[in-house]
């Protein structure tokens, strides 16, 4: 390259009009070289490896030489770009990558030195960055991507604006069908859609969350925002494409209620309690129910004779309906209990509940015999429990 013209070659007389013209010449050669021949400002910012100031496009593993200085480097494919030894670079020496396709870019520095404290950087589909040598390794400062274009654009290298995918929004994204959704965000509907817990049913808010890139396993937790006056939630989960039915989850709020079913599958609360006239009664969702009454039998010698063969017993047509009714024939336990003021000497105590037979409505033929010959006309009352199904 030329060297510049001291300033006393412009400054002190000159000794002919040639020699001036020699130092302006000299003068111009050193700027050409520096900045280009052609006077134009992309050749004077290429020659100074001003950064962006030139565009490569690579498609094949690459060398990066210190030619390359400041150059934009778009690469398409899946390749190594090979970086320069970092003495060679030199501090300051910088480029930008871009990796345009769909592809992975490797980013490999020379023998054991370093790109951003790695041995190799990995350049996903979309991500560019910024390359500066330190003289003894590389640093990488991140070059933001195009950002999402639609609430629930999911191209690799975008950055996530607030709400898509409602995140940080004030209302989740709106869907119509939850069955489609292969992208990890909060969605919601205002009109019907398809894949609810609740067929045509509205306002609910959905979390998906994907477990497999290509869509076939994922897993959703809807909340029901409107038309409930308590928390409805449920869960459901695909696998192999295909989605499970929604299982309501239970809690504070819904454990206990109206017990109901479809088709023999629990479709209401977990247990249901209720109690009449008849006695009390608990119903589970797996169709188990037990009711319980306690009612007199009046007096225990109103029969018999206190005999082995004809025992003290009370009114043997004594009926208890049950409060309410089992779908199949139930089992009955029953027990006699002597009023509180009867005899500690146990001789009016001893007896025991005789129950003749039961159906899906009651217990007939229902009395209290006495163990012994005492007369005493004790008003006994019955504990009763039935156990059965409700469906």
């Amino acid at each position: 390259m030329t060297t510049l013209p001291t300033s006393a070659d412009f400054t002190t007389t000159p000794g002919s009009h040639l020699a001036m013209r020699t130092s302006l010449a000299q003068q111009r050669d050193y700027l050409a070289g520096l900045l280009g021949a052609d006077g134009l400002p992309a050749t004077a910012l290429a020659a100074l490896g001003s950064l962006a100031g030139q565009y490569v496009a690579k498609t094949g593993a690459y060398t990066v030489t210190t030619s390359d200085r400041g150059k934009v480097i778009n690469c398409t494919g899946t390749f190594t770009l090979s970086l320069p030894a970092a003495a060679t670079a030199g501090p300051g020496f910088s480029l930008l990558v871009k990796n345009a396709g769909s592809g992975t870019i490797t980013l490999d520095p020379s023998g054991a030195e370093l790109v951003d404290g790695a041995a190799t950087l990995a350049l996903a589909a979309g991500r560019g960055v910024l390359l500066s040598c330190t003289g003894t390794a590389w640093v990488v400062l991140e070059i933001p991507g195009k950002v999402t274009q639609t609430a629930t654009d999911a191209t690799a290298g975008r950055l996530l604006k607030v709400g898509d995918f409602g995140l940080g929004a004030t209302a989740a994204s709106l869907v119509t069908d939850y069955d489609a959704l292969t992208v990890t965000g909060f969605y919601r509907n205002n009109a019907v859609a398809t894949g609810t817990p609740i067929a045509s049913s509205l306002f609910w808010s959905v979390l998906h969350i994907a477990h497999a890139s290509d869509g076939t396993a994922a897993s959703q937790l809807a909340l029901r925002s409107g038309g409930v006056t308590s928390n409805d939630m449920w869960l459901r989960r695909k696998s192999g494409g295909a989605w499970s039915t929604w299982a309501k989850v239970f809690h504070s709020e819904n454990l206990l209620g109206t017990v109901s079913q479809t088709a023999g599958v629990p479709t209401g609360a977990v247990i249901e309690r209720g109690a009449n006239a008849n006695g009390e009664y608990v119903k589970f969702a797996d169709g188990t129910m037990i009711c319980y009454h306690t009612f007199s039998v009046g007096s225990i010698v109103a029969a018999g004779a206190g005999t082995f063969d004809n025992p003290y017993r009370s009114n043997p047509n004594v009926t208890w309906t049950f409060p309410a009714a089992f779908s199949a024939v139930p089992v009955t336990l029953a027990r006699a209990v002597p009023p509180a003021e009867t005899s500690a000497s146990g001789a009016r105590q001893r007896a025991f509940a005789a129950v003749g037979r039961e159906n899906l409505i009651a217990c007939y033929q229902i009395a209290a015999v006495r163990m012994g010959s005492d007369a005493t006309a004790d008003v006994f009352t019955i504990d009763a429990t039935v156990t059965g199904r409700w469906f």
